[in-house]
């Protein structure tokens, strides 16, 4: 089939010719469009194919060995074009393939009359809550989608289901036309997920329950004996399952995967056109198997009516590309507080319009280019200032961007992702007379230089401040200073506000008395060549390993134990199984997990001592993740058995956004 025969035969009227004559083909084009059902055996279908015979050229070129299949028996859909009339031309030897065909193009036409075609991601994955490392925040991946035409979207990365309430505001905050669900395979479609504890899902019955409860779905494997006495709405389905999903009748979903999987699997569900695309609709499609899969290489999956269509237009290759705007590629994306808009058009022919953009409340754009023209194939690039207000602060923010052409409108989504305007310390514990409060401080305002204050209060006495200190912050707009504080306070418990740019930040403070005594000294314990730290004072013995800068030791000087389990320096009994490394590799202690398995905590920290004797005492550990720098500071005081961890954290990479401290006791 020549490209753009089905779009072009569908735009306009015409009239079916059967094996005309030439007099009466020449007649009836004179009154406009003309279908053309004729075969190779006939004069006229010989000399029509003689004129399209360069189009298909490229078949011979193939060295496809099924076209030398004796049986096979061809169909040619070509169009020629004098002037503004078609001529439309299926030309076979076959009359059954003739029949079949005018059959596919007549209950294609029929769908696309009475439903609309939406496009998906289903089982779109991310790992916005897990410590995996994985690129593609949620809003990528949908702007991404949003590219293609989708305008759809169901998340069952693993803890995806923990951001549904995220996901459902951020398409209300930028009023985005699309759907968007998050799931844990195998349930989706719940009102919530509140209570889900996906480690005590134990059996697939409790799976079952928890889908009805929430009014959701379960779905299963294709292939699973051990599911078959269950009762579940569908079936999972992969490229491996299309034999299952085409010929079997059950609605199915078949998932989308990761950014990193170049996101080259897509859902198409058939809505009717009485009806909006919601989640009610688009759950609605699915059970009725009203629903195509379409996996890479355009290798389609679903019942014959509805993946007959979809193969037929995919195979036109115009159609499915005006429809969902395919022409235009738009992409945007952040840099610093500029938004950077690259629209490029793909088709031969100008397409004209304006950008326009949808932000939350509490950010504002800068001038938007007004309408411009792209011609054919040519890329243009914006860049346009945004500035965000104090509550933009500490969240993620979507910018929905909308080229509008005429009637047509092409969307992509990103996002302005911004620390707390101030960073300080939850909880902190110290030792008086003096010390040291650090604060991190990012400037969203347009000014250069500004205060920065610290009162601090007695616990639950807040009319008065029993301590103040201002600086002056300098730094430039979309850039933070880290600032340090001297606090002179007497033991006792305090809360401490820290203000500027007309925002706060509160910590806990516990002030201790200054006594008891503590060392920290270096200590090879294994012959390895690699130091460890000691830490101690009459409670307690800490042994700190480079190694991922981990506590591998607590031990209870009055008990001669260590309370952590430890297994440094032995080996796991299954260390030389393929790719080891990139998952759990325990040492035991207090250990955290940062963005496992890509960047785990293998890597051997630079370590200092700060502090060796005295009232307390203190080392330093930090490393840099491919650009990422991880610091951590451990403060063992006098007197007592409490060990501080302070985290001090520089990221560029923001998928690596979750840590998990844990001890393995």
């Amino acid at each position: 089939m020549q490209e753009g025969f089905v779009s072009h035969l569908f735009a306009a009227p015409y009239r079916t010719l059967v094996n005309p004559g030439g007099e009466e083909l020449e007649t009836v084009l004179k009154a406009g469009h003309v279908l053309v059902v004729t075969g190779p055996q006939t004069a006229l279908g010989r000399r029509l194919e003689e004129k399209a015979a360069g189009m298909f050229d490229r078949l011979e070129r193939l060295g496809s060995h099924q076209w030398n299949d004796p049986g096979i028996q061809p169909l040619k859909a070509f169009c020629l074009v004098d002037g503004a009339t078609h001529l439309f031309v299926l030309s076979s030897a076959s009359p059954q393939q003739l029949e079949r065909f005018q059959a596919l193009l007549a209950a294609t036409r029929d769908i696309l009359d009475r439903y609309r075609l939406h496009k998906g991601f289903f089982g779109a994955s991310s790992f916005l809550k897990t410590v995996t490392c994985e690129s593609g925040h949620p809003l990528e991946v949908m702007g991404i989608g949003m590219n293609e035409g989708c305008s759809w979207f169901v998340f069952d990365g693993s803890m995806d289901f923990i951001a549904q309430r995220e996901l459902k505001n951020w398409v209300k905050e930028v009023n985005l036309p699309a759907v968007v669900e998050a799931g844990f395979s195998p349930v989706y479609g719940c009102a919530d997920y509140d209570g889900l504890q996906v480690q005590d899902m134990a059996t697939k019955q409790a799976w079952i329950d928890f889908a009805r409860k929430k009014g959701g779905y379960v779905f299963r494997p294709v292939y699973d004996p051990e599911s078959d006495n269950y009762e579940y709405d569908g079936v999972i389905a992969t490229e491996g399952n299309k034999l299952q999903i085409d010929g079997e009748n059950r609605p199915f979903i078949s998932q989308t995967g990761f950014l990193s999987g170049h996101l080259l699997s897509s859902m198409i569900v058939f809505i009717e056109k009485k009806k909006t695309l919601s989640s009610r609709t688009l759950w609605e499609a699915i059970l009725s198997r009203r629903e195509v899969a379409v996996l890479p290489g355009a290798l389609a999956m679903g019942a014959d009516t509805w993946r007959h269509a979809v193969q037929l237009l995919y195979l036109d290759r115009i159609y499915p590309e005006e429809y969902f705007n395919d022409r235009l590629d738009l992409k945007a994306e952040t840099d610093g507080y500029d938004l950077v808009v690259t629209l490029r058009n793909c088709a031969p022919a100008p397409a004209s319009g304006e950008l326009k953009l949808t932000l939350p409340a509490s950010v504002q754009a800068g001038d938007l280019p007004g309408t411009f023209t792209l011609q054919g194939h040519e890329e243009k690039q914006f860049r346009i200032p945004l500035q965000p207000g104090r509550e933009a602060m500490g969240r993620t923010n979507p910018v929905a961007v909308t080229f509008v052409s005429g009637e047509k409108e092409k969307r992509t989504l990103t996002m302005l992702d911004l620390p707390p305007a101030i960073s300080a310390h939850q909880l902190l514990y110290a030792h008086a007379p003096e010390f040291d409060f650090p604060v991190t401080v990012h400037n969203f305002s347009a000014k250069s230089s500004f205060p920065v204050e610290v009162l601090v209060y007695k616990t639950g006495d807040l009319k008065k401040p029993v301590f103040r200190q201002t600086q002056t912050c300098q730094t430039a707009t979309a850039s933070f200073r880290e600032m340090t504080f001297r606090l002179k306070l007497a033991p006792g418990a305090y809360l401490v506000r820290t203000q500027a740019l007309e925002t706060a930040a509160e910590t806990q403070l516990g002030v201790g008395k200054s006594e008891g005594r503590t060392y920290a000294y270096e200590i090879d314990l294994n012959s390895d060549g690699i130091n460890k730290y000691r830490l101690e004072n009459d409670s307690v013995q800490v042994t700190l390993l480079r190694t991922g800068a981990r506590v591998i030791e607590y031990i209870i000087k009055s008990r001669s134990e260590n309370v952590f389990s430890k297994t440094w320096p032995e080996k796991t009994f299954n260390h030389r199984m393929p790719f080891r490394m990139r998952g759990f590799y325990p040492y035991g202690g207090f250990e955290d997990f940062l963005g496992q398995g890509s960047m785990e905590n293998h890597r051997v920290y630079d370590a200092k001592i700060v502090r060796s004797e005295g009232d307390c005492v203190q080392v330093e550990m930090e490393t840099d993740y491919y650009g990422n720098r991880l610091r951590k500071i451990f403060t063992l005081y006098g007197n007592t058995p409490l060990l501080e961890i302070r985290w001090a954290l520089t990221f560029r990479n923001p998928e690596a956004n979750v840590i998990g401290p844990q001890p393995i006791l």
